[in-house]
């Protein structure tokens, strides 16, 4: 058995983030002097495993919610000017925790977060189902997403330790089709349990997989050597030197208007789809589905392909895609069944720009402060989310969806200008 298939033996000293090669005396570390020195596919594909399951668990509970929205409305009683909240508020949570979370994953080590993590995601989806009032489920929500920050950032900074450059497009790729299947399995079983038992079990439901998630965790994941203990007062330099390098905020700001623009875009397409389309909720959710599929394929395409062609070409195309067709959105009225489409083209171009997005993060960094990176741009992508769903529900009942299409499309041009003037190829 190899070392990195085994947890109970480390990784070869120049594999981790903990043995930098060594530099200028007060530099940042570099990260490994060869990264593929140490690459072994094979059990590099077993730690992706794990990573894949945790993060499908943990985006599916997230993503289930908007197609869960009408029933949830109905059964509690709740005001569609209310209902973004129950994203907004897992969104708000998840931002301002996920600051804390990136720092403690440095210190704690990746298998350590994610086994502590999915525990306590399990029991807070294990709660929902005595989320008998729109206060409750709030809570519960806001609950999931204090917690839901420690997970994807934890996946994200594992490639980053555990995975070359050369590879990382490949495995950022894998990774985000865990949160495309998602929508391809889990939504679409959620909205048939929620349509013929409780719109509650579906997160019980995913509560017993997180279970599974964190044991998967516990065997499969490799044990790295101790991070050297890193004091708040550098953590905070760090933030401090983040927010003013202009490339690193560059790269902040584009992941705010991606999450932004979503935020915007996803959490009244089910609705708006229901009640002006005349879709049921089973077919909104297999649109959901359809488009998860085509997550599959371009997140593992197109991130295989920015380790070819390089990511900031890849993140403009995307956005372009998503703008255009978010745009394009109110014309479903004219051709209901062309919503099956154009979702799947939305998240197709998504897909593409957050493969080679989230491969660009892991590289504008030293490997020993991945997380504490990560987790400062994590927690503005939520708050950015946040913002959008809370935008998105005043605009829907003020101007309707047609002002959220154009809104969301808006996001594509900042993220153009963003990438053409701050993350090209240096």
């Amino acid at each position: 058995m190899s070392p990195v298939s085994d947890p109970s033996v480390p990784l070869p000293a120049r594999a981790t983030e903990n043995n930098p090669s060594p530099g200028p005396p007060g530099s940042p570390p570099s990260g490994p002097a060869d990264p593929t020195a140490s690459y072994d596919p094979a059990s590099s594909r077993k730690i992706l495993a794990v990573l894949w399951v945790l993060l499908f668990a943990t985006w599916s509970q997230f993503m289930i919610v908007a197609p869960l929205l009408p029933q949830i409305s109905v059964r509690l009683a709740v005001p569609e000017v209310h209902l973004g909240w129950l994203i907004s508020g897992y969104a708000i949570s998840m931002g301002v925790c996920t600051l804390f979370w990136g720092p403690i994953s440095d210190r704690l080590g990746r298998k350590r977060l994610l086994m502590l993590a999915s525990g306590l995601m399990a029991l807070v989806l294990f709660a929902h189902w005595w989320a008998h009032s729109y206060s409750a489920m709030l809570l519960m929500r806001v609950l999931a997403g204090t917690v839901g920050g420690a997970l994807t950032t934890g996946t994200l900074a594992a490639v980053g330790d555990y995975i070359p450059p050369s590879h990382r497009g490949w495995a950022t790729g894998w990774i985000i089709s865990g949160f495309a299947a998602g929508q391809i399995f889990g939504v679409p079983a959620g909205a048939f349990l929620s349509g013929v038992m409780d719109d509650r079990l579906p997160f019980v439901l995913l509560g017993l997989l997180m279970t599974a998630a964190g044991w998967l965790a516990w065997r499969w994941m490799p044990t790295l050597p101790p991070t050297p203990s890193i004091s708040w007062p550098a953590m905070l330099r760090d933030m401090r030197r983040h927010l003013t390098t202009p490339r690193l905020l560059a790269g902040c700001g584009v992941g705010v208007c991606l999450f932004g623009g979503m935020g915007l875009f996803v959490p009244f397409f089910p609705l708006w789809m229901e009640r002006s389309l005349l879709l049921t909720s089973q077919q909104v959710a297999w649109v959901f589905s359809i488009g998860g599929v085509a997550v599959v394929i371009s997140s593992v395409v197109m991130g295989r392909l920015s380790d070819r062609i390089g990511r900031s070409g890849l993140i403009i195309f995307g956005s372009l895609g998503v703008g255009l067709f978010m745009l394009v959105s109110p014309l479903l009225l004219h051709w209901p069944g062309g919503a099956y489409l154009l979702f799947a083209l939305i998240m197709g171009c998504a897909a593409a720009r957050g493969s080679a997005f989230r491969a660009l993060q892991t590289e504008l960094v030293p490997a020993g402060e991945l997380g504490r990176y990560l987790s400062l741009s994590a927690s503005l992508e939520n708050i950015g989310y946040a913002a959008g769903s809370a935008l998105a529900g005043l605009l829907y009942v003020s101007f309707g969806f047609s002002a959220i299409a154009a809104a969301s499309a808006m996001t594509g041009l900042i993220v153009l200008v963003l990438v053409r003037g701050f993350l090209r190829p240096n």
